[in-house]
């Protein structure tokens, strides 16, 4: 007899939620979205389910195909809105994570969950795809699967192919073009309890490594919409050919730099040269490894900065503190920057700084929010009112306080 077999009143309500909600997402996923999948007909109960991170449709493209009730784990800034909150909590098994936050609390609700015999679905790269590569996986979630081993909890791994270019991350309009579910494996809980936390991690790692430029090679398809290239500077910051950090500007199929630099992005999700000069890099996987580099490269020069000149920063920025209810405060319009120690928001009333050693945890989220959690348990968000990359502050952090950025 499974646990789940003993299942709680609320347990139960939930399953047919569930039920009810993926019989309704079915033709929609299949026929609206243009998604095919594999069927996930799971041996072991309760299991633990993980997949690649590329659109918001996730929970529908990773619910749809399983067939059992799952709760999923899910942020904190999509649910927000009151309304919308209550609506969810109380109609769908949710575990909720702070980005930019501890994860304990998240990691102690799984484990109850799944104690429990319900079923948990998480993305281990925490956040969609930025440049269309399965993002780094830390190496705590093979820990984290063999502690839910531990509890009978087995291990399913499913990828998403082709969410990425349907709705990029950083784009301003979604395309038409098609998506497809792969089961990759079931793992029992034995077998995990068998192996290593590192062979564990090398599991997760290939089961859900997806690069969508490598699938477009193989096998080009098109992804056709409008405005293909608008806000792709919210990703790619560096240009390529001058090397200017922030003067990146896309409109319609084109990005652009100020430098004269100009490329095209075509409907198969490859760049074409647009201008005089040769193309330099044909996908946006390449070029953000590229520009990552670059700034590792600079590392050095950027320690020996002058206390007050900054590295990188943005005008007209938004800076608000998230409470505890989820209510949020709105602090003051202005500059954020990054210098060598710490964060900085210039209103024209006050100066707020967020020295590095004082922050608890960093994140960004949706296609241009940066959080930011202190040791003290504020929690802060800084967003923008003008296209700007979020991700070039998550590697000069990452880099600044001696860390890898994968």
């Amino acid at each position: 007899m499974y646990m789940e077999d003993m299942a709680s009143p609320r347990l139960l309500w939930y399953r047919f939620c569930y039920f009810f909600a993926r019989c309704a997402a079915t033709p929609f996923v299949r026929f609206k979205i243009n998604y095919t999948y594999d069927k996930v007909h799971a041996k072991h109960r309760p299991y633990l389910a993980l997949s690649n991170h590329t659109t918001l449709w996730d929970y529908l493209l990773v619910g749809v195909p399983f067939r059992r009730q799952m709760y999923y784990v899910a942020g904190e800034h999509l649910f927000r809105n009151k309304i919308l909150r209550t609506v969810v909590m109380n109609c769908a098994g949710l575990i909720i994570r702070k980005k930019g936050a501890p994860a304990d609390d998240m990691i102690a609700e799984m484990k109850q969950v799944l104690k429990s015999g319900a079923n948990v679905w998480m993305s281990p790269e925490g956040a969609r795809s930025i440049n269309g590569e399965s993002a780094f996986i830390s190496p705590a979630t093979g820990k984290l699967v063999k502690e839910c081993a531990e509890l009978g909890a087995g291990l399913i791994t499913y990828r998403i192919h082709g969410g990425y270019l349907r709705r990029p991350r950083w784009g301003k309009h979604q395309r038409k073009g098609k998506m497809w579910g792969e089961f990759v494996a079931e793992y029992s809980p034995e077998e995990l309890m068998s192996k290593s936390v590192d062979e564990i991690n090398e599991i997760i790692n290939r089961d859900m490594y997806v690069n969508t430029f490598d699938d477009q090679k193989k096998n080009p398809t098109p992804y056709k919409g409008e405005a293909l290239a608008e806000n792709l500077e919210t990703t790619l910051y560096v240009c390529p050919k001058c090397r200017a950090v922030g003067k990146l500007h896309s409109k319609d199929d084109i990005l652009s730099c100020e430098c004269g630099y100009k490329v095209r992005f075509t409907e198969y999700g490859l760049f074409e040269a647009a201008g005089d000069d040769e193309l330099i890099i044909d996908n946006i996987a390449t070029w953000d490894h590229w520009q990552r580099d670059y700034f590792k490269e600079r590392l050095p020069e950027f320690l020996e900065y002058p206390e007050d000149k900054p590295v990188e920063f943005d005008d007209n920025q938004i800076l608000k503190r998230i409470g505890a209810l989820k209510s949020v405060d709105v602090l003051g319009k202005g500059r954020f920057a990054i210098y060598k120690d710490r964060f900085e928001f210039q209103t024209e009333e006050e100066k707020y700084v967020f020295p590095f050693e004082e922050i608890g945890g960093f994140a960004f989220s949706l296609q241009m929010k940066i959080l930011f959690s202190m040791k003290d348990g504020t929690y802060y968000e800084v967003d923008s009112e003008i296209p700007r990359s979020a991700v070039k502050y998550m590697v000069l952090y990452r880099f600044l306080i001696g860390k890898e950025y994968y």
